[in-house]
């Protein structure tokens, strides 16, 4: 059989061979046969807080020329908003995208899959500055439309904010044990999503969507990281 000119052995075989159990020790496999592509496939945890912290400053900053204090804080807290509706919904619909062909099952195991074969590997943890660039252009070009040129800018820099929560819950839940309540109580979700119900628990940084959409379960957790 012909190696496929993108994709390597090691993708195709994980993602159309049986289901592997999550592993806590394993990496994902590589992707891609060209080390640009798959280099592109790959961030440090540190780097959406490295790519977006400038971003969210001038962002608020242009909102502040625009609103006063408390219409700017109403604004970033509306785009926190939004961002838990997008990371629900992202994670529900899309990451979990049901893989009924094969075309499917390999593009689910790449966008999320791997993710729960190889839970705590580090290099595929975060979104890549590709991806995240995406989709903060995609809410500019909504904001733009839907709230005009002025709001657009704080609603864009509370979605960044709750981008950079949405990372720090996923990086404690995997690779720290958080001190806080609301830190235990998103991983303790996180963890019951991998290990007892993917099709419950979709919210990580917040459980709001969950709860709207009957998706939040109370069942404990598996097991432990």
């Amino acid at each position: 059989m012909a190696s496929h000119p993108v994709l390597t052995d090691a993708v195709l075989d994980a993602a159309l061979g049986p289901e592997a159990e999550p592993d806590l020790k394993a990496s994902s496999p590589p992707f891609f046969r060209r080390p640009l592509f798959e280099r592109l496939t790959r961030a440090h945890w540190a780097s959406p807080y490295l790519l977006w912290a400038a971003p969210i400053a001038a962002c608020l900053a242009l909102g502040a020329r625009a609103h006063d204090l408390p219409r700017l804080a109403l604004l970033v807290a509306g785009g926190w908003l939004v961002w838990t509706f997008v990371e629900y919904w992202l994670h529900r619909g899309f990451f979990h995208l049901a893989p009924t062909t094969p075309a499917r099952r390999v593009t689910s195991f790449i966008v999320h899959r791997h993710h729960h074969v190889a839970p705590n590997d580090r290099d595929r943890l975060v979104a890549t500055p590709l991806h995240s660039g995406g989709l903060a252009l995609l809410l500019l070009g909504v904001y733009t439309v839907a709230a005009g040129p002025a709001a657009r800018w704080p609603l864009l820099a509370g979605s960044l904010v709750g981008y950079l929560f949405y990372e720090l819950a996923h990086l404690r839940a995997h690779h720290g044990r958080p001190r806080t309540a609301l830190g235990r109580a998103l991983r303790r979700r996180h963890l019951r999503h991998h290990f007892t119900d993917r099709g419950a628990d979709f919210g990580i940084s917040s459980p709001l969507w969950d709860l709207v959409f009957r998706t939040y379960s109370k069942r404990p957790a598996a097991k432990d990281m």
